[in-house]
């Protein structure tokens, strides 16, 4: 007897049928989506708009928040393993203390907050879902986009008992996220959005919508006010008088929407967010979570760690592309060994190199890059020892219906897939894409595309606005 495959991660063709998803009917003409998408979603432009959601089996959706939950675990285990205090963990791993400005000095708050923002980056190979990185902080884009993205697909596709899909709202979980900080800590719901606001559109340089960060900032505010809290945003110019006296604060949760290591690189003041912390703000997520974003904690992870079970090494060998620090030494190469740095530089094309801090910015992948530069930079890399060499994962494409406002087209897109965790809970995901091959004319995707991702909908269930919490606490494990 033949054993069934593994159950593929998008939706297997149905009879008589090419594309991979369920084609549930359009309730709004192409016009209507476009003008939707711009209203509820900052900064969208260019002329190529989604025309539908990704939409996964409920497995696959469910499986990418499981199993970012149980790599996050990971990631905090090995940070704190490092050292008994965060400045200690920083100087193990050969993290700069300058890249970390806002540590509060409070170890026992930054470690039980350092993980309560999370965002998973995952593409989907042929041998399955790879999570090549994770976004640990207040500052990485998603949420607004998801959230409106999804109530356009609500509206769209909505009709009777609500749209065939369902979702976790990302500004609503966050909240809930919040509000048990409140309820644990007894004090009022009063958040202050911190960042500027030209920093929030994450398409800010197409330059195609000025106001855009505006707007991201006002649906910030909103997400927390419509779930009873007072809200506002602030520069962090304005602080601390903003907030009110010292012990006394008006906002005494900020939220952390600009990444403190990018603003100390870029030479711009976090003093005043300082000052705010001195006077009784909590800052959340706390500056530890950089730590938990820092490269090097996920190569850790991906090697194996002495105190990982069997099971917990199984499970990052199967999610985990293979990566390692930029540190010389011997590592199984084929059927020998050989030096990391010659084995890297012998085999360009199947390798990405990285620096360890997300936010310097330094992504490098072998197959896109000559072979001069890639040698400068790899040896750059191990002189300096402060990146991450990765196995590269060719990213399965999958059809998306796309709009110009006029007409609607399929083309295959490379999605990448990005769970959220707010306060290790499910809060949506956000789908960003390249348009290889697109039979749509030249200019289309000027502006990085994305998309909300999104489940079937449970029959019967209404899913409301289009998201709705499809249950997914427990990681869906697929045989492979």
């Amino acid at each position: 007897m033949t054993e069934p495959g593994p159950a593929p991660f998008f939706h297997a063709p149905a009879p008589g049928r090419t594309d991979t998803r369920p084609e549930p009917p359009r309730r709004r003409p192409p016009g209507e989506i476009a003008a939707l998408l711009r209203e509820e979603v900052p900064g969208t432009g260019g002329s190529a708009l989604p025309a539908r959601p990704f939409v996964l089996p409920r497995r696959s959706y469910d499986e990418l928040f499981g199993i970012s939950r149980l790599v996050l675990a990971l990631l905090r285990r090995a940070a704190l393993a490092r050292g008994t205090s965060w400045p200690a963990r920083l100087a193990a791993l050969g993290a700069r203390s300058e890249d970390h400005p806002l540590l509060s000095g409070m170890d026992n708050t930054e470690t039980g907050y350092c993980s309560l923002m999370a965002r998973a980056d995952v593409v989907v190979g042929a041998d399955g879902p790879r999570l090549l990185d994770f976004h640990v902080g207040g500052a990485f884009p998603g949420a607004v986009e998801t959230s409106g993205l999804a109530r356009v697909w609500g509206r769209v596709y909505g009709a009777g008992d609500g749209p065939p899909f369902a979702g976790h709202d990302p500004l609503a979980t966050r909240a809930e996220a919040f509000a048990e900080v409140c309820a644990r800590r007894r004090l009022p719901r009063a958040v202050a959005v911190l960042g500027r606001a030209e920093d929030l559109d994450p398409h800010a340089d197409a330059g195609e919508n000025p106001k855009a960060g505006a707007r991201y900032a006002e649906r910030e505010v909103a997400g927390f006010r419509e779930r009873g809290f007072a809200a506002d945003f602030f520069e962090p110019g304005a602080l601390p008088e903003a907030l009110g006296r010292p012990a006394r604060l008006r906002y005494p949760l900020g939220l952390c929407r600009f990444s403190p290591t990018a603003w100390a690189r870029a030479g711009l003041d976090t003093g005043p967010v300082r000052d705010a912390q001195r006077a009784g703000l909590l800052l959340l997520p706390p500056q530890s979570g950089g730590l938990l974003a820092d490269r090097r904690v996920l190569a850790l992870v991906s090697a194996g760690l002495p105190w990982m079970t069997r099971g917990e090494r199984e499970l990052t060998d199967r999610w985990l592309p293979w990566t390692r620090p930029t540190l010389a030494g011997r590592t199984p190469w084929r059927d020998g060994e050989r030096e990391l740095p010659d084995a890297v530089l012998a085999d360009r094309e199947a390798y990405v190199l990285k620096s360890a801090v997300r936010d310097a910015g330094h992504v490098l992948v072998g197959r896109r890059t000559d072979e001069a530069r890639w040698r400068r930079a790899v040896e750059d890399a191990f002189r300096r020892g402060d990146g991450v060499v990765q196995e590269y994962v060719e990213p399965l494409s999958c059809p998306l219906e796309l709009t110009d406002g006029e007409t609607v087209w399929t083309a295959p897109v490379t999605p990448v897939f990005g769970p959220m965790l707010f306060g290790g809970r499910p809060g949506g995901c956000w789908g960003r894409y390249a348009l290889p091959g697109s039979p749509a004319p030249a200019g289309h995707n000027a502006v990085p595309a994305h998309n909300a991702v999104l489940a079937d909908a449970a029959p019967g269930r209404s899913a409301g606005t289009g998201v709705s919490a499809p249950g997914a606490r427990g990681a869906a494990r697929r045989s492979r």
